[in-house]
């Protein structure tokens, strides 16, 4: 039988990328690291090794497989030892493995894989991914022939999946030193850095790629040609500071303004935020409630109920101290809870509910999601401390917005946040951005009882509230009411 060579000459980390042994294997940094390539070629070694297997590429749409995984397997992979069905886009090797090249855009898709047993998964571009998206598949990953269950995936910094990918991958491995054994699935999780110098063939044949990577702006030069995790092209609020932004907790004086800001959520984690302002205007978040995706779910009465429960400050009476309510101006919520369409079917809407917790005072939000992100972008910007007796700058700065260091989902969740693709004016909708919409609509209500903020915004643009929380009972004119629209 002839010898058939295959087109591919390993790098340095494509070469560690295929020889990990690991449960789950991410190759991640750079652009033009050569990380696509190298997922092609390592499922091949392993469909040529295990005789029969089941292998899994998964991009997000078929476009892309197309751009980038097919195209690359056609030219690689010699076409003496495999067919190729391109209306299944399935290619079926001689010794009885198939690669199943298939897109997955969202978590209803991957949830069409439920009940599978796949030997091999790849996805390319793992950071477009939420979380809850690659666990689905995830649990697709078993092999009933014995073979040794294998997840290999790739991608660059920033995108939807940046957060997850980063606590799951990056930090764990501590960048890639070390390998780590997961505690909840026993998996052997391991981190292969890339940056575009590891490619020799792209040094060689496209030395002016390099030198445009190396030519972007500080943060995209940083994600892009170094693969640096910690900052990355898309990130939401760029500007954001833990020494800036994140202060020591302190009992908040009884006489400062306080509001609270909600985001609707049973099954989707909900989140309460308190927050106060001082006689400086600096906006503080004193207080958070919410839940993980581990933790059970709490009716919307029994919610209401911890909130009110939680909403008490200690003071001295009668020479004793006791708790008592806090003065809490208004609490604003998500102009869903008013809607028609949430209502069961007792007629009650989530507001109701909240009610007769004992939460009163509940107003709507607005929810232009273009505005929300402006009005965090001005409440973030670093202002210079000016020493007070030679009237200039000290070097160091403080916000308009602080948060406590006790409230830990916002402080984790926030500086993770990244823009739409498409759309960069506003938030990407993702699993954790439930602290950014519920402390967002604080800050507008707040900011348009300071100002004629929504009139000039008004006049810069066409104003439009969140239509799909839109209903037919005139709660948005109502709202825009309370704003003074």
């Amino acid at each position: 039988m002839p010898t058939i060579t295959i087109p591919y000459q390993e790098s340095e980390k494509q070469a560690l990328f295929h020889a990990s042994e690991a449960t789950e294997t991410f190759y991640g940094g750079a652009k033009g690291g050569g990380k696509s390539c190298g997922l092609v070629m390592d499922c091949l070694a392993y469909c040529l090794e295990f005789s029969g297997a089941e292998a899994y590429l998964f991009r997000e749409t078929y476009d892309d497989l197309e751009a980038n995984l097919i195209a690359e397997w056609k030219k690689r992979v010699p076409k003496e030892i495999y067919t190729y069905n391109e209306s299944k886009h399935e290619a079926r090797l001689k010794n009885g493995s198939i690669v199943r090249f298939r897109y997955v855009a969202n978590y209803k898709d991957a949830e069409h894989y439920q009940g599978r047993s796949i030997d091999y998964i790849g996805i390319d571009e793992l950071t477009r991914h939420e979380e809850k998206t690659v666990q689905e598949l995830l649990s697709c990953l078993r092999s009933a022939k014995g073979f040794p269950p294998t997840f290999k995936a790739t991608g660059n910094p920033g995108g939807i999946g940046h957060r997850w990918v980063k606590k799951r991958y990056i930090i764990p491995t501590e960048y890639g030193k070390k390998k780590y054994i997961d505690p909840e699935t026993g998996n052997l999780i391991c981190f292969i850095p890339s940056k575009v110098y590891d490619n020799p063939a792209i040094m060689k044949n496209d030395p002016a790629y390099v030198r445009r990577l190396e030519n972007l702006p500080e943060a995209k030069r940083r994600a892009f040609l170094h693969g640096d995790w910690d900052v990355y092209t898309g990130q939401g609020f760029p500007e954001w500071s833990e020494k800036i932004h994140v202060v020591d907790n302190f009992d908040i004086p009884e006489h400062w303004y306080r509001w609270r800001g909600l985001d609707n959520g049973y099954a989707d984690p909900f989140y309460w935020a308190w927050l106060a302002v001082s006689p400086e205007g600096i906006v503080y978040l004193y207080r958070e409630f919410t839940r993980t995706k581990d933790d059970p779910r709490l009716l919307y009465t029994e919610q209401a109920r911890r909130v009110v429960e939680k909403s008490k400050i200690l003071t001295v009476k009668n020479g004793r101290e006791i708790w008592v309510p806090e003065n809490i101006g208004y609490t604003v919520a998500g102009v869903d809870a008013w809607n028609i369409h949430h209502r069961d079917q007792s007629g009650k809407s989530l507001v109701d509910y909240y009610m007769e917790g004992g939460v009163g005072g509940l107003t709507k939000a607005v929810t232009d999601r273009k505005l929300r992100k402006d009005t965090f972008h001005e409440y973030l910007k670093p202002i210079p401390i000016i020493d007070p007796a030679t009237g200039e700058e000290t070097g160091e700065y403080y916000a308009k917005f602080q948060v406590m260091r006790r409230c830990k989902q916002f402080i984790e969740w926030f500086p993770e946040l990244v823009e739409e693709e498409e759309n960069p004016d506003v938030i990407a909708d993702c699993d954790y951005d439930h602290g950014y919409d519920a402390v967002g609509y604080a800050l507008i209500s707040h900011h348009a009882r300071q100002s004629d903020v929504l009139e000039e915004y008004k006049k810069k643009r066409s104003f439009d509230f969140d239509t799909e929380n839109d209903d037919e009972d005139g709660d948005l004119g109502q709202a825009a009411g309370f704003f003074g629209m």
